[in-house]
């Protein structure tokens, strides 16, 4: 009886150790799982996993056609909306297609005819039962601008007729030829939406600044009281993103793009055939901009500080703008009542920090800048012979390196003078922005797209 006991609580033991001996690796994974690191909304994981929420979040499409001067190219943004409005960007499907809308001037239904591929593109992509709530837009640019005569105006009625035939939200006004102010809102829009400001409070958003060849263009978001202080109304537009309407100040200053610039700058002097303080010493030559020449003669010393003082001269900002003087930029332009605290700068201002060396990495995509070093590097490019500036600055290409004395110059003025932008003031120079994990350009597509969900 004793032994037969016995044996039992032998047999009861040894289940313990076996049930102990199993549990362990339970437990293991338990705590494994419990002190694993988990998504943080600043994860792109955690955003694909909350866009991913059906019940909570709605798929929309919206289709941007940016008919360009060589080609014309389709954007088929795909977002995911919440119901506070915000938009989750799931996907850009794009494609292209050569040559543009400019080369039909003498066939404007041909022209037209040339947009269906990329529209069959978008009937394809989009689900069928959301085509009759997606919208359409069409934006030309430079080419369609320099037709003659009312070609552009007869190629943009056929595009309107097109669309017309098919099932997506399209309204006479979402095809047109798109100014400078057009652009440079589209990219305020896209530049915020990047950068995750959309949907906060204006002073949360970022300035943005565009160097382009012709003009540069301003944009920042401001007040409802700040826009209704503009002279003209013609200064501000409201925008919709991320939930909010925003009133935007955006102005487009033509002939003031690095390319105009020079040739501004050229003409400036009372004697344009006398020596030039912005032109390399010993150099002889001439600028063609607009089919217009500029000669070009060095003297016997640069300086960068009588270039700058011609550069300032070229900008005009002693013009009135109906406002208070304080409140103009330049050129006769209001410049919005006040001075942003963020600016991100981009194209050509990107293009000559790179040259001076400014951005450190070549893999870069952005970099943070003073005003003051824009002037230290033209200090140092106009006191410079021609010939040694390959050395000091390796980056600029042959054929920029006479105008390169003049283009710090002029950008470093055109911050300073132009945007009143305090000389130790850090601004970031941007050529693409990381978004997840993709670097995307901020132009003015996708702020279109935006702007029309509402």
């Amino acid at each position: 009886m004793g032994k037969g006991r016995e044996g039992r609580w032998d047999l009861v033991r040894r289940h313990r150790v076996l049930l102990t001996v199993l549990s362990i690796p339970v437990v293991l994974v338990l705590l494994v799982l419990g002190i694993m690191p988990r998504a943080s909304p600043l994860d792109p994981r955690y955003g694909a996993s909350k866009a991913a929420d059906a019940s909570t979040q709605q798929a929309k499409f919206s289709v941007v056609i940016d008919a360009g001067s060589t080609g014309s190219r389709v954007h088929i943004f795909k977002f995911l909306t919440s119901a506070a409005g915000a938009q989750d960007l799931q996907f850009d499907k794009f494609e292209q297609l050569k040559p543009g809308l400019s080369s039909y001037a003498a066939d404007p239904k041909a022209a037209a005819a040339s947009l269906k591929p990329l529209l069959a593109l978008a009937l394809e992509t989009i689900p069928e039962a959301l085509h009759a709530q997606t919208h359409v837009s069409v934006g030309a640019t430079a080419g369609l601008r320099m037709l003659p005569g009312t070609k552009a105006d007869e190629i943009l009625a056929e595009v309107r007729a097109l669309l017309k035939t098919y099932p997506f939200q399209s309204a006479a006004s979402d095809v047109s030829i798109l100014t400078g102010v057009n652009e440079g809102a589209f990219a305020w829009l896209t530049l915020n939406y990047l950068l995750g400001r959309l949907g906060e409070h204006e002073d949360r958003t970022v300035a943005a600044i565009d160097l382009g060849g012709g003009s540069v263009q301003e944009a920042f978001a401001m007040t409802a009281e700040e826009a209704a202080g503009a002279p003209h109304a013609n200064y501000t537009t409201t925008l919709s993103g991320g939930g909010r309407r925003y009133s935007v100040y955006v102005y487009s200053y033509l002939g003031y793009g690095l390319m105009a610039g020079r040739a501004g700058v050229l003409a400036a002097p009372a004697d344009p055939a006398a020596p030039h303080p912005c032109v390399p010493v010993g150099y002889a030559g001439e600028y063609e901009y607009a089919g217009v020449k500029h000669p070009m003669r060095g003297g016997e010393a640069g300086s960068a500080a009588a270039c700058a003082a011609v550069a300032a001269s070229s900008l005009n900002a002693a013009l009135e703008c109906a406002a208070p003087q304080l409140q103009c930029s330049f050129n006769g332009a209001w410049g919005g009542g006040r001075v942003p605290s963020v600016f991100y700068i981009s194209s050509y201002f990107w293009d000559r920090a790179v040259d001076a060396g400014l951005v450190p990495e070549t893999a870069a995509i952005e970099a943070r800048v003073k005003p003051a070093e824009f002037k230290k590097l033209a200090d140092k490019a106009c006191s410079a012979k021609l010939a040694d500036l390959g050395t000091l600055f390796p980056n600029v290409q042959e054929a920029a390196r006479p105008f390169f004395c003049m283009d710090l110059c002029y950008v470093h003025t055109l911050l300073l003078e132009g945007f009143r932008v305090p000389e130790e003031t850090e601004v970031t120079i941007v050529k693409k922005v990381q978004y997840k994990k993709e670097q995307v350009e901020a132009a003015w597509p996708l702020g279109a797209a935006i702007n029309s969900l509402g």
